[in-house]
């Protein structure tokens, strides 16, 4: 079984369901620290499923691609060093503005697929409900001040991609692993000792 830090940084550098199973394997040896490894398995079994969901829908070429998309590669360690030595308020509004940040960067730079944009229509929707909810969940534990109609709006903006016709949907699929990653990071900070972050 691997470590938990080793297994957090394989879904940083390239997530796929297989670097899932092996981040499900960890958070399971861990399943008496409560919630927090709770949510975290909650968040990693849905990103497993809408991961396995695309790659039965693209070819293995553009699943690939995709994956690449995902990958931050070396900034994955620095990623998660900034994560475990940030606090409250600053950890959810560094991870939420500096993953939407990239999102629209990533988004913007290329588009690949197209054939498959009606056919993930339902598996971007069913992640967007699942998303909206754990973001919920997550921003009111991070901004327990913030106006009910102010969280709303914020996990709107991010989500409203996924939700518009226009946007293709390889650029749909991006922000959506973005946005696991980021959850995903959320819960695991909590996890991870703050010493781990520089090994």
């Amino acid at each position: 079984m691997v470590s938990l830090q080793d297994a957090v940084q394989s879904i940083l550098r390239h997530p796929t369901p297989e670097a899932l199973v092996a981040l499900h394997g960890s958070l399971l040896a861990r399943r008496q620290q409560g919630e927090v490894v709770d949510d975290a398995l909650e968040t990693a079994g849905h990103f497993h499923a809408y991961l396995s969901d695309l790659q039965g829908k693209i070819s293995a070429r553009n699943y690939s691609e995709l994956a690449s998309r995902l990958d931050i590669g070396a900034m994955g360690a620095v990623a998660l060093e900034n994560v475990l030595t940030a606090e409250g308020e600053h950890l959810w509004q560094g991870l939420f503005l500096g993953g939407l940040a990239e999102v629209l960067m990533v988004a913007a730079s290329r588009q690949y697929v197209k054939g498959w944009e009606v056919e993930t229509g339902l598996v971007h929707t069913q992640c967007v409900w699942f998303l909206t909810e754990a973001l919920w969940h997550a921003s009111t534990s991070t901004q327990p001040d913030l106006l009910p109609d102010q969280r709303w709006q914020a996990i709107q903006s991010l989500l409203a991609p996924a939700a518009d016709p226009d946007v293709p949907a390889s650029d749909k699929a991006v922000l959506l692993g973005r946005v696991f990653q980021i959850l995903l990071l959320t819960h695991l900070t909590r996890l991870l000792p703050t010493t781990e972050a520089g090994t």
